[in-house]
Order: C-alpha cells, then sequence, then structure tokens
C-alpha cells in the first residue's frame, strides 16, 4: 500500500502540523492551551525536527557549536546522548573539552558525586545498558566509551551511512543510539555530510510507524534498504502537506523521528497504551 493512500496518513500529517503548532506558539510566548489536540494536550511527544528538542537545543549551544571540531567530539555527543541531561553535562563540560588527555576519573567521579548527592545523572529518553559494571556510569564510560577512546571508529564527515556503520559495530551502540550520535555530530563536525537528506537508520518506533501506515503488522525490525525507500517515498509525498517552514528545514533524521511519535500518537488513538510522559499542556 502506497503511503498516499493508507486510511491513517491524514493522521500522520495532522499530528505534525499540530505539533510543529504547539512548538511555534510556545516559542512566541503565546498562553496555553496550545492545542485541543486530546492527545498532544496530555502527552509528551518531541518536536518534529529532532533539534528543535530541549536537549538538543541545549547540546547545540553548550557544546556543538562553541567547541565544534574538538578532538574529543566524538565522545562529547555519545556522553551527551548517553546521559541526556543538560544539569549532568553542564557540569562535565570543562572536563569532556579539556585538552589533552580524556578526563575519564574525573568525569566518573563528578557524575558519581552528583549521584551520591540525590541528583539525577541521567534522563530516560534513551534505554542504557545496565548489566555492565558496578552502575550505568561505569557501563557508559568503561564499557562503551574507553574500548572507542583506545580504538576510535572512523567518522566520515561526508557521510552520515557510513559513520553510522562504523560506529554501530562498537560494544553497547545500538542502531537508533548510533542514528542519534551521528546526527549530532552532522551539527558538530565540520562536513558535507552529504546523505542527511537521504539517509537515516532505521529504529524500532519509526520501523513501526510505517507499518502502521502501511498497513502492515507491526514489527520492530526492518531492511535499512526498505526503510530508507519507504521514508523515502513518505517524505516526497508529505513534504508537499507540511507546514513549509518546517519542511525546509527537515532532514531525513527529521522524519525517522516523525514516524516514532506518530507510533506513540497512533497507540493512545487506538487504546493500546500511552507515551512514559504526561504532558501538562492544558494549564
Amino acid at each position: 500500500m502506497s503511503v498516499k493512500d493508507s486510511p491513517l496518513y491524514g493522521t500522520y500529517v495532522k499530528m505534525i502540523n499540530e505539533r510543529e503548532s504547539i512548538r511555534r506558539k510556545k516559542a512566541a510566548g503565546e498562553p496555553k492551551p496550545w492545542t485541543t489536540d486530546p492527545i498532544l494536550i496530555k502527552y509528551r511527544f518531541c518536536n518534529m525536527r529532532r533539534m528543535d528538542d530541549k536537549v538538543s537545543l541545549w547540546l547545540l549551544d553548550n557544546w556543538y557549536e562553541p567547541y565544534k571540531d574538538h578532538p574529543n567530539m566524538l565522545y562529547a555527543a555519545l556522553v551527551g546522548r548517553f546521559f541526556n541531561l543538560p544539569a549532568s553535562l553542564e557540569e562535565i563540560t570543562g572536563l569532556v573539552f579539556s585538552d589533552g588527555d580524556w578526563k575519564y576519573d574525573e568525569i566518573c567521579k563528578t557524575l558519581r558525586d552528583r549521584k551520591a548527592s540525590k541528583k539525577t545523572i541521567f534522563n530516560n529518553a534513551y534505554m542504557v545498558r545496565g548489566n555492565d559494571g558496578p552502575d550505568k556510569v561505569s557501563t557508559v564510560m568503561e564499557y562503551t566509551i574507553q574500548p572507542m577512546i583506545s580504538d576510535p571508529p572512523e567518522i566520515n564527515t561526508s557521510s552520515m551511512r557510513e559513520s553510522w556503520q562504523n560506529l554501530v559495530e562498537c560494544y553497547g551502540m545500538a542502531s537508533f543510539m548510533t542514528g542519534q550520535v551521528v546526527a549530532d555530530l552532522r551539527w558538530a563536525m565540520s562536513g558535507s555530510w552529504e546523505d542527511k537528506d537521504t539517509w537515516a537508520p532505521y529504529g524500532p518506533g519509526s520501523s513501526k510507524g510505517l507499518c502502521r501506515l502501511h498497513d502492515r503488522p507491526l514489527k520492530r525490525d526492518m531492511d535499512q534498504d526498505q526503510f530508507i525507500e519507504e521514508v523515502t517515498e513518505l517524505k516526497e509525498f508529505a513534504s508537499k502537506d507540511i507546514c513549509p517552514i518546517l519542511n525546509s528545514r527537515m532532514e531525513m533524521m527529521d522524519w525517522q523521528n516523525t514516524l516514532c511519535e506518530f507510533d506513540k500518537y497512533v497507540r493512545v488513538m487506538n487504546g493500546e497504551g500511552r507515551p512514559k510522559q504526561l504532558y501538562p499542556g492544558a494549564c
């Protein structure tokens, strides 16, 4: 089934435009409620363009632009997305971007001291392996990042796909998280990133979002080539129906992102479940 014939296509487009409208009204300082959509007003959804999200904007403003092309930028992007909490990241900024050796011990100590003082160190937006080392700090820093310090994967700043392929082979790096890190590097490291408008890795949510649009049984995994083919078709068709200003700012990772949010939206609509977080959109 082509997406243009999908009974859910109208819902997909409406969700994108309404979520973007909420973002713009909020940014303009308009008072709540920013929508009458019963799902978007009650539950928390990411922005349609991932770099418009709160943590992404913090990383862009505080790490990726001020320290662009820093020698530690790959490790910074990994730390940024695994911990994903500005309050934690702010405390280790000087250590992450220090000159000289990678400040492994100091970073770990700062994060553990924060945890010992009963402060949160992780944002739960992304899953972190919990079966390595004594705690999640060790899982991320010792088992995932440290091996890359010793044997750095190649980051090809002309190709998101090649960078993803090299990074996803590293320990602890699943397809979705690797895609998030590479999508950040596209803003943090100078390069042409020639496939930014044509390539994105599949994720479990985006794969299910495509299945819903094509009226197929839901599945978490999908052949990468099929995923790109179907997202490309969707992009070419839906770009005519979404807000023109938003469309002009969208890259392929953003289209992948819309599908993940769409799957969440339809789950609520169908009574299959709900997102993790409520959203106080009404007041």
